[in-house]
């Protein structure tokens, strides 16, 4: 019997066949796969596994929506040329995830639209080709960083990730979401972020983990400013070692789903919120020089450049396309991160050599925390790390100040 996971609707499990690469011999039935198994694409646990009952159809659940492929073969053709879950929008890379959103259908990790905004992020960071230098007195590189008033092993972040049920299956609560997130952060010796979600009783699940990890740093939705101030209260208290507030949340379906109102925020808005709390306040979602302008005026500490993955807006420029612009306006001002298409840690050290003080990276976090916990987190990042300490080797930078255009194979993009 042939099963599909129901959450990311890309795997698909053989009884016959079993699966050695998570250590299912042949002939295993899903009664007998282990409960810590999890899924090799999303992290969803067994539970996720339903069966194909006929050759032309598999049915997302958890969900009003029924998803229908021609037939089961056809979607496993699809998958290994490159088709990444129910979202149709492909450029037939097999190397890339395709997240265009299907009409109608809740955008989950997908982006919003065609997917636009999601492949700049990640066509703008390909474009940047890396210039080898080899000739120069070796040192190992220091990877380390400071930023918030910590010191950070690398200049890499987990990003301010939630809505575990809503976008991501529900394999885990939030709440343990969360803790992987921030624990496997710390595990690597740096920094979580984390979000906030409008699941019903979920919406402190990220101070609440800060407080049980020792450390983070919460994002907040663009709620009204009285609610906001009490959720900065609580993160002080629980241990936050910075706060702020995801403007480009504003075009979360999930809140919008659950009644539950955004707003845009004014100068005198961000103003109060800066001025109501002692830790630095970070504005995310900074896609142009007049916001990243607005922000520096309004007194924030830091700024996220960022489209939220591609989910709320289509046709957005890549973030690393913006953030040239960005860092001339307010470098040294002004706390400086970004994010969107980062994969591997020869993507972190472009956005830093265009300007960013540290990177911060969500969908590969998610599936870590989904599927790993805070082992998979911690692995990610020394992942990460690899990567980086190579990159910096290959580019003759011995730190991360070393990391400037200079090391561009063309003076910009």
């Amino acid at each position: 019997m042939i099963y599909v996971c129901t959450v990311c609707n890309v795997y698909t499990y053989d009884e016959q066949k079993g699966d050695l690469g998570t250590n299912l011999p042949p002939c295993t039935s899903v009664k007998d796969i282990p409960s810590i198994w999890r899924c090799p694409v999303c992290g969803a646990t067994k539970d996720s596994l339903k069966l194909i009952n006929n050759d032309s159809e598999i049915t997302k659940t958890g969900s009003t929506d029924t998803f229908t492929l021609v037939t089961a073969r056809n979607y496993a053709r699809e998958k290994l040329a490159g088709v990444c879950g129910v979202y149709k929008v492909c450029d037939g890379n097999p190397d890339r995830l395709c997240m265009g959103q299907k009409y109608g259908n809740p955008i989950g990790m997908g982006g919003i639209g065609k997917g636009l905004g999601f492949t700049a992020n990640i066509d703008a960071l390909d474009r940047i080709k890396l210039k080898t230098r080899l000739i120069s007195t070796h040192a190992d590189p220091d990877l380390t960083t400071s930023i918030y008033g910590q010191t950070i092993s690398l200049p890499v972040m987990a990003s301010s990730l939630s809505g575990v049920k809503a976008s991501m299956g529900g394999s885990i609560s939030e709440s343990e979401f969360a803790f992987n997130v921030l624990k496997g952060s710390i595990d690597a010796s740096t920094i979580g972020w984390i979000g906030n979600t409008a699941d019903e009783g979920q919406e402190l699940a990220g101070i609440d983990a800060i407080k049980k990890a020792g450390i983070g740093i919460p994002i907040f939705k663009p709620q009204k400013n009285e609610r906001l101030l009490q959720l900065m209260t609580m993160a002080q208290e629980a241990g936050a070692i910075a706060v702020g507030v995801d403007l480009d949340g504003l075009g979360s379906i999930n809140w919008e789903k659950k009644g539950k109102p955004l707003f845009r925020k004014s100068i005198f808005d961000l103003k109060e919120l800066v001025n109501s709390t002692e830790l630095p306040f970070i504005a995310k979602g900074i896609m142009s020089v007049e916001d990243a302008l607005d922000a520096l005026d309004s007194g924030v500490n830091g700024i996220d450049v960022s489209n939220h993955g591609g989910r709320v807006l289509d046709s957005t420029r890549g973030v690393a396309e913006v953030l040239p612009d960005i860092t001339k306006a307010v470098k040294g001002k002004i706390t400086i991160t970004a994010g969107g298409g980062v994969r591997t840690g020869f993507d972190v050290m472009k956005m830093l050599a265009l300007g960013a003080d540290a990177v911060l990276i969500g969908r590969d976090i998610i599936r870590a925390a989904l599927g790993g916990g805070p082992q998979g987190v911690r692995l990610h990042f020394e992942y990460l790390k690899s990567d980086l300490r190579r990159g910096m080797i290959m580019t003759s930078c011995n730190s991360i100040d070393d990391i400037d255009e200079r090391i561009f194979d063309v003076p910009s993009i």
